[in-house]
C-alpha cells in the first residue's frame, strides 16, 4: 500500500505525509490540526525559512509578524 504524498505550503516540494507538520487557519489564527477542516503542511526544513511568515500570513489571511509568533508557539507547545 502507499503512502498520500503532499506538498509543502512553502518550499512546494512534495513529501509523505508523515514527514510534514500539518496545521490549519481558523479566524485568522493558526492551530495545529485537530481532524476538522482544511488543513496545510509544512516541512520540517521550511520551519527555520525566512519566506514561511510571509506564506502562512497569505494562507490566514493574517500579518506576517503574527503568523511566526502562532507557529512558534504551536511548535514549542507540540
Amino acid at each position: 500500500m502507499s503512502k498520500p504524498i503532499r506538498m509543502c505550503i512553502n518550499c512546494r516540494q512534495r513529501f509523505y505525509q508523515d514527514e510534514l507538520s500539518r496545521l490549519r487557519c481558523e479566524e485568522k489564527k493558526i492551530y495545529a490540526y485537530g481532524g476538522v477542516g482544511r488543513s496545510f503542511y509544512i516541512c520540517k526544513s521550511c520551519l527555520e525559512d525566512k519566506n514561511l511568515s510571509k506564506n502562512l500570513a497569505r494562507i490566514c489571511k493574517t500579518d506576517p509578524a503574527s503568523a511566526l509568533k502562532m507557529l512558534k508557539e504551536i511548535i514549542d507547545n507540540g
